[in-house]
């Protein structure tokens, strides 16, 4: 299987800026991705910690108080922070 573009006769090399933007807009979804999965399994922590156990409901449903919506705001600033100097950089410094 082979991916449009990226046959073995039709190379597509990043040296035009849309090939650059459409790498960055691929990253900056992967990151959106990764980021809510790792909101969620921090809240799925949460409730297993309080509750012992947990619903698909449960998670769907919770709110999280001022301690927890903090401490994720402050997680996801580092997290995109790390993400758009290694972009910025062309690597992590």
């Amino acid at each position: 299987m082979t991916m449009p573009g990226f046959a073995a006769e039709n190379p597509v090399h990043l040296e035009r800026s849309e090939h650059l933007d459409g790498v960055f807009n691929a990253l900056m979804e992967v990151a959106s991705e990764l980021w809510v999965l790792r909101d969620r399994f921090t809240v799925l922590e949460e409730l297993l910690e309080e509750k012992g156990s947990v619903t698909r409901e449960d998670l769907d449903r919770f709110q999280p108080g001022p301690e927890l919506s903090a401490r994720l705001a402050a997680d996801r600033g580092r997290f995109l922070e790390r993400v758009m100097d290694a972009a910025a950089a062309g690597g992590p410094r």
